[in-house]
């Protein structure tokens, strides 16, 4: 196992003592690879540190620097394939006042086809009484003879480059996350497509589809479709940037799909992402050209029914959807309502837009009248919306009479689109409002919180308890969330 790179982001400095004790903030992403001369897979991790989060120790120098200790497991039940134990260090700063910024680590593990549970520890070694960050994430390497492709990584900047980082000749600079704020118009992203020439012959081509679609409702978003005819190769690199100066703020997947001469999909991946974008508006002279007498809206002619229908859809829609439906359901304007509705509908089914609406309002009565809280209608409440937006869960464990934890429920889902076995953390603090919030999950697009357990034990220890004894070792009378943490890796 190599290393390949550090990639350091310059820590601002302004004018604020930074407190000693602190909470480590990390993100962690990763992508797999290919090398197809040898078939030797790959997975590369991504762990961003957040600056303003580390303790800061001073040098011999007279600079001040933080250091993260990393450990990386990739397991097969109790069989370590893969391991890792390494400390990374910040960009030296001559004062403590207000450090700002982030850096990045990249590493790079060699891993055969197969599931993998990779566990990440990381822990201030300059802090060791803080609790550690612990992240377990199922990973499947998964690169077959036919056509395929590699992670989609999204991009902050690249450039071509012969150093032994560089990956098929280039020097990538992956984002933070995958997040697009008005101020960043384009979408760079970087992958990787194998085995097109073995599969297709030496003289074919084929087609690669480039787009957008919602994440809710795997909607294609107009004007984000691209085409292009490739030539065949073992490997081809990919480096191509999107304007997403118009697209409306949500969330999104980048989709890419590799279709052979008969128009058939032979190889297909996908990246989420978030756009924000408030100078974008739903166009009204489109929902205009719509009449509601010619549609099935224009029969739903009393105003709160149709109010009320409106509101049911926002565990399915876009952000601009959200916005746009918020303010409409405030006026006493029907047909625009009608319009709208139509409008929402046709965009998931052109076909049998009335025949899709129907078989969600079955979903929104059922999660009514499971998960209706206390002055929440069910489609309202955290659980509901999961349920309307992924369907019934596999598996769910209730437990709501744990000693010292505040009732809390774990859904776990089997598949949730190319995602496996996801799971979502409910809690409430009453349980006699039915009112469960989501306070974590690992699925794709959801709220993601590493201390959940500590919310779910606060009602009985405090989440600043002491992790570890003064020499450094952990302490065992602390072990609160281990029967929380339990029921979330082993569902059952």
């Amino acid at each position: 196992m190599k290393r390949i790179l550090t990639l350091v982001l310059l820590c601002v400095l302004s004018a604020q003592i930074i407190a000693q004790e602190k909470n480590i903030n990390s993100f962690i992403s990763y992508g797999t690879f290919n090398v197809t001369d040898n078939n030797s897979p790959y997975l590369e991790t991504y762990i961003t540190f957040d600056c303003s989060s580390l303790t800061y120790i001073k040098q011999s120098n007279g600079q001040y620097e933080a250091a993260i200790n990393l450990t990386v497991l990739f397991k097969q039940g109790e069989s370590i394939k893969n391991y890792d134990k390494y400390t990374v260090t910040s960009p030296q700063v001559a004062d403590t006042a207000n450090i700002d910024g982030f850096f990045m680590d990249i590493q790079r593990y060699s891993l055969p086809n197969g599931e993998y549970q990779m566990e990440v520890t990381i822990e201030d070694a300059n802090n060791i009484k803080e609790r550690p960050l612990n992240v377990n994430e199922t990973i499947i390497i998964d690169f077959p003879e036919n056509i395929c492709f590699s992670s989609i990584i999204a991009l902050e900047n690249y450039k071509p480059s012969n150093s032994e980082s560089a990956k098929n000749g280039y020097e990538l600079i992956p984002m933070i996350m995958p997040y697009y704020p008005e101020s960043v118009n384009k979408l760079t992203f970087y992958t990787e497509v194998y085995n097109t020439k073995k599969q297709l012959g030496e003289n074919e081509k084929y087609l690669l589809n480039t787009y957008i679609k919602t994440f809710e409702s795997n909607t294609v978003v107009s004007n984000y479709f691209f085409t292009k005819r490739m030539n065949v190769k073992d490997t081809e690199v990919i480096i191509n940037t999107i304007d997403i100066s118009n697209l409306p703020s949500g969330n999104y997947y980048l989709a890419l799909e590799a279709r052979n001469r008969n128009n058939e999909i032979i190889g297909y991946n996908q990246f989420f992402f978030q756009r924000s974008n408030s100078n974008y508006q739903i166009d009204n002279s489109i929902l205009a050209s719509i009449a509601p007498e010619k549609v099935f809206s224009g029969n739903i002619n009393n105003l709160d029914t149709i109010r009320e229908y409106i509101r049911s859809l926002e565990a399915i829609s876009s952000q601009i959807e959200k916005e746009y439906a918020f303010n409409l359901v405030k006026t006493n304007d029907i047909e625009t309502m009608q319009q709208y509705f139509y409008s929402f509908w046709a965009s998931r089914n052109a076909l049998s837009p009335k025949e899709e609406w129907e078989k969600y309002y079955v979903q929104v009565k059922r999660v009514n009248a499971s998960f209706s809280a206390h002055r929440l209608k069910g489609y309202q409440t955290d659980r509901g919306i999961v349920f309307l937006k992924y369907g019934a869960p596999d598996r769910i464990v209730q437990n709501h009479n744990e000693p010292g934890a505040y009732p809390y429920e774990i859904w776990h889902y089997y598949t949730l689109d190319n995602q496996r076995n996801k799971k979502f953390v409910f809690m409430t603090q009453d349980i006699a409002t039915n009112d469960f919030q989501l306070i974590h999950s690992d699925a794709v697009g959801e709220i993601n919180n590493n201390r959940w357990t500590t919310e779910i034990y606060s009602r009985t220890y405090s989440p600043y308890q002491e992790y570890y004894n003064a020499d450094g070792s952990v302490n065992p009378g602390v072990n609160y969330g281990d029967e929380a943490k339990d029921y979330f890796d082993n569902p059952r």
